[in-house]
């Protein structure tokens, strides 16, 4: 019984240990900064809460990215409950822009040879006039916050205003030298250790970090994450709304296609999925939807382009304000060329509808009276004329002779009454 007992402690130890030793997650910030950057660093940082990791390190990579997104992403490592440690990392990688902001909310900062910071003067989505009222409220509110996140954890509170105003950049030796940064490590393994036993500030107070048997465990962004990146930009969005609302139209328009209705809806559904991460005006929604319908009806109610172009000027307002915020807007270019296909398409359908009510009638009682038919055998009173590709009983008081061209002046049930063409 003793033995079993042994045996049994034993087994039990090395889970024990590996218990108590914890767990360090290691998540990847990599690309451009924007709503699926936010919901997969918030689900991560959740994730290493309920798992009791002790210590989240996050690899960053990024040119930059989204204002909005970049301070949804501040605000969760800075009320996260577990020490955050920003890496750049690999040589070569970059926290430039929102990089920099990010880097600088982390409790920890690190960056890996060979990399750099900085440039993390805010500019708005298709402006860059400096000069302009909103673009200085946005440098203050921004240095500000450089400032506010050094001072919290004692960085390089002057540096953090020049790479704002001046758009200042440094490397991973120059940014330690000027206290920018806490430390310079080769990689997350590497920092994890040089971090034992480091007292860092983690929400309202202050954490000794044990990290010297930690285990390793990666978090990368999943398949949904990575779907949302590349279809959150404000643009892909725009268009994949756009090709979904028209491919369903054109299939209830003509049923059976099948073709236009499957992308239709498929291009929908991802772009809700992109616009449920995106701040939207719904405003701005409910326009587009009146333009798009306006145009539509243009197809089906015989509105001389009045349906159309209101469509087209509604369609083109809800695109521009589609976005509430600064930092996220479909391109000008795009809405413009957009507006000038359709304007362009509801003035070629006017033509149409003009040339057509100037032609003459093709078909039914009009189409007849007045047209030139041929004789097709010699009859004085009752015979046949082809007319229209048509054999058809025709009357004259006149002698007709075969292929003799006669003119219809009336119709009596399915009788003509014809006179010679004169020659």
């Amino acid at each position: 019984m003793s033995a079993l007992f042994t045996l049994i402690c034993c087994l039990a130890l090395p889970v024990a240990a590996s218990a108590s030793a914890g767990v360090a997650v290691v998540m990847t910030l990599n690309g451009a900064i924007g709503p699926a950057s936010v919901r997969y660093l918030t689900r991560g940082l959740a994730r290493a809460a309920d798992q009791d990791a002790r210590l989240v390190v996050l690899e960053i990579d990024t040119p930059g990215g989204l204002a909005s997104s970049t301070q949804s992403i501040v605000r969760a490592i800075l009320h996260s409950p577990v020490p955050v440690a920003g890496l750049v990392f690999p040589a070569g990688a970059r926290a430039a822009s929102a990089g920099t902001y990010i880097l600088y909310a982390c409790p920890v900062a690190a960056m890996s040879p060979a990399t750099h910071l900085g440039a993390a003067t805010p500019i708005a989505m298709g402006k860059s006039d400096t000069a302009d009222p909103a673009a200085r409220k946005r440098l203050s509110d921004a240095a500000a916050s450089l400032r506010a996140l050094a001072t919290r954890y004692g960085r390089n509170v002057d540096w953090g205003a020049a790479a704002v105003h001046k758009g200042a950049s440094l490397t991973a030796a120059e940014a330690q030298r000027m206290h920018v940064i806490d430390l310079v490590a080769t990689s997350p393994e590497a920092l994890i250790l040089a971090l034992d036993g480091r007292r860092v500030r983690v929400g309202d107070g202050w954490q000794t970090l044990k990290t010297a048997d930690l285990t390793v465990e990666r978090d990368p962004p999943g398949w949904q994450d990575q779907l949302l990146a590349l279809i959150a930009d404000p643009n892909v969005a725009y268009l994949l709304l756009l090709i979904g609302f028209y491919g369903i139209v054109f299939e209830l328009a003509g049923p059976g296609l099948i073709l236009p209705g499957t992308v239709g809806a498929i291009s929908l559904i991802l772009a809700l999925f992109a616009l449920q991460a995106l701040p939207i005006d719904y405003a701005g929604l409910g326009l587009m939807l009146l333009g798009i319908g306006l145009m539509v009806g243009e197809t089906f109610v015989a509105g001389f382009g009045v349906l159309g172009l209101g469509g087209v000027v509604a369609f083109t307002a809800g695109s521009l304000l589609l976005f509430d915020t600064h930092d996220i807007r479909v391109s000008l270019p795009m809405i413009g060329g957009t507006a000038a296909i359709s304007a362009g398409f509801f003035l070629w359908l006017i033509g149409r509808l003009i040339r057509l009510r100037r032609r003459g009638a093709v078909t039914g009682r009009e189409a007849i009276l007045g047209a030139q038919g041929v004789v097709t055998e010699d009859f004085t009173g009752h015979g046949h004329i082809h007319l229209h590709g048509e054999l058809w009983q025709a009357n004259c008081n006149l002698p007709l002779r075969r292929d003799q061209r006669v003119r219809v002046v009336a119709i009596d049930g399915l009788e003509l009454t014809v006179t010679p063409e004169e020659n």
